[in-house]
Formats: structure tokens, C-alpha cells, sequence
């Protein structure tokens, strides 16, 4: 009987006479038609070149690239000393995790406290200016490095132009990594190694 009762189930659903409800029009049906990606890109990459809106756009394109290299975007939060300051700063942190040498062997286990500068000494002056402000471009010329190596890092300004005016080689704080490792929030600062070899000294100075 059960079978029975199946048959008639199957039936019913495969039926072509079977009815259904009309649940009315919920919008236009139209065939799909997926055109190739590919396809597509080519053919507004042709249309461009055609127009000579494809030059325009890469010439656009390059002056964008070599204003945002020679001016980057300035750092945010970095304002002018005011007055002298000075603290010290210990790189030393927790890991998190094994390290280990090229080899697979550990030689630093996860919850240890390393101090970087214990394996890589720090033998260099960082000086940190903004670039557009003259006085900090004149107090970064009064500067004599204690350290054989330094380098001049802008938190804003032109890279050209302030590597003219300082006869120097500039580098930029690109996105504020280095500000930020540091806790900047004023410039000129200067970052020396301490006695110790183990910190580093951090001073801001007023530029007047």
C-alpha cells in the first residue's frame, strides 16, 4: 500500500497536467548574456587608446607617482617643540612565538623578553625635522652627529627640495612606521644610542 501510495505521490509531481497557482509578474525576464572580462577590458583599453585618453591618463598617472614620491603624504599628529624634552626607550619585547635560525633552531623561546639592540647595536643619530618648516631646516644644518652614521628623516616636506637645502641625503617616514615605533609627536627630536648600548636616547628640541 505504501508503494501505492508513492506512485501516485511521484505521479502527481511529474505529472504535465499537474496545476499551479499563477503568483502574478515580480518583473521582467530577460535572457542572461555574460559577456567575457577579458573581452570587456580589452575593448575600453582600445576605445581609450583610440581617443588618446590612454596617454592622458598614464602621464596622469606619472605625475601622481613622482609628486607622492618626491612629497609623500605628511605624518599626522606630529606638531612643532615648544620646549625640550627627553626620555628613553627600550625596544625590548615579548615574543609570541618560537624564533628560529634558517636551520629550524630555536634560539629564542616564546614568552622570553629580547632587547634587540643586545644583538644588533644601534650606532647612529636619527634626526626627525619637518621639511617645510625653514627654522627646523636651519636648526637640522647647526647639527654635528656624535655617531660616525645619521640620517635625516621628514615627517613632512619635499624630499628634493630639502635635500638641496641640507646638502644631505633625506629619507621619509612613509605612513609614520618610525614616528609611531618611537611615540614622536613633536619635531626636531633626536634618537642616540645611550651609554648602555642597551636603550636609547630620545630628545626633542624648540627649534628658537
Amino acid at each position: 500500500m505504501t508503494g501505492l501510495r508513492g506512485y501516485l505521490l511521484a505521479g502527481c509531481l511529474l505529472s504535465p497536467l499537474t496545476q499551479a497557482a499563477d503568483l502574478g509578474t515580480w518583473g521582467d525576464l530577460w535572457p542572461v548574456r555574460e559577456q567575457d572580462m577579458l573581452q570587456l577590458i580589452t575593448q575600453r583599453l582600445q576605445n581609450l587608446q583610440t581617443s588618446g585618453q590612454w596617454d592622458q591618463t598614464m602621464d596622469d598617472f606619472k605625475k601622481r607617482v613622482i609628486e607622492n614620491s618626491q612629497r609623500p603624504a605628511p605624518v599626522e599628529g606630529i606638531t612643532r617643540a615648544e620646549k625640550y624634552e627627553q626620555r628613553w626607550f627600550d625596544p625590548s619585547l615579548r615574543l609570541s612565538e618560537d624564533l628560529k635560525d634558517q636551520e629550524g633552531r630555536v634560539f629564542a623561546r616564546k614568552g622570553e623578553v629580547v632587547n634587540p639592540l643586545k644583538t644588533v647595536p644601534f650606532m647612529q643619530t636619527l634626526y626627525f625635522i619637518n621639511g617645510d618648516d625653514a627654522d627646523q631646516v636651519a636648526w637640522m644644518k647647526r647639527q654635528v652627529p656624535e655617531t660616525l652614521m645619521s640620517k635625516i628623516i621628514l615627517v613632512r616636506g619635499s624630499v628634493p627640495d630639502t635635500s638641496a637645502a641640507l646638502d644631505s641625503r633625506i629619507y621619509f617616514d612613509q605612513n609614520g612606521v618610525l614616528s609611531q615605533r618611537f611615540g614622536l609627536t613633536a619635531v626636531p627630536a633626536r634618537i642616540t644610542p645611550a651609554p648602555s648600548g642597551e636603550r636609547l636616547n630620545i630628545e626633542i628640541f624648540p627649534v628658537k
